[in-house]
């Protein structure tokens, strides 16, 4: 089944600075059949304010690996995507979240890849980008495009549980 290239697929969260948002990224992915949580030097984790926000996907930062850098946790991944608001000077390309979900799904067949997200405050580094193939961005209100962390985690796990499902996607449409 196309969704089992799901579980080749890590979230990489650095420094996440408030535990909340780590509870709720994880019920983010939780929902899109998504469960692989990676956190890199975060301030405050494990928290009961994590678990809180879990939500019923305790079981998801149960099986979080914490590590101590970006390369710790981006080790053995064939892709490795910066997903970010903000354009960068650097030579990996920039894509939509969908065109990056397309790509991530493909890849993920058979080779484990990594989405990173940075801090609540400012976001990835050029160092951390710097460590990615790919940008990919969520088309947002370019005079306002600052999303919540977790809020960014559900919308990439949305997109990549529909690449994922391809035309198996339910279409939203109610059944009799």
């Amino acid at each position: 089944m196309a969704a089992d290239s799901l579980k080749n697929i890590r979230f990489v969260l650095c420094e996440t600075a408030h535990p909340g948002n780590i509870g709720a990224a994880a019920r983010a992915l939780k929902t899109m059949g998504l469960g692989r949580l990676h956190l890199v030097a975060p301030g405050r984790y494990p928290d009961p304010q994590a678990e809180w926000l879990a939500s019923g996907a305790t079981d998801v930062l149960r099986r979080a690996r914490v590590h101590a850098s970006l390369d710790d946790a981006l080790a053995g991944s064939a892709l490795t995507v910066a997903c970010t608001a903000r354009p960068r000077e650097i030579a990996a390309p920039m894509v939509s979240a969908r065109e990056a979900a397309a790509r991530i799904v493909e890849v993920a067949r058979s080779q484990p890849v990594a989405l990173v997200f940075g801090n609540e405050t400012f976001g990835l580094t050029a160092v951390e980008v710097g460590k990615c193939q790919l940008l990919a961005t969520i088309p947002a209100n370019p005079q306002y495009s600052s999303l919540n962390v977790a809020a960014a985690v559900q919308l990439f796990a949305y997109e990549l549980r529909l690449a994922a499902l391809g035309a198996g996607a339910p279409d939203g449409k109610a059944r009799a």
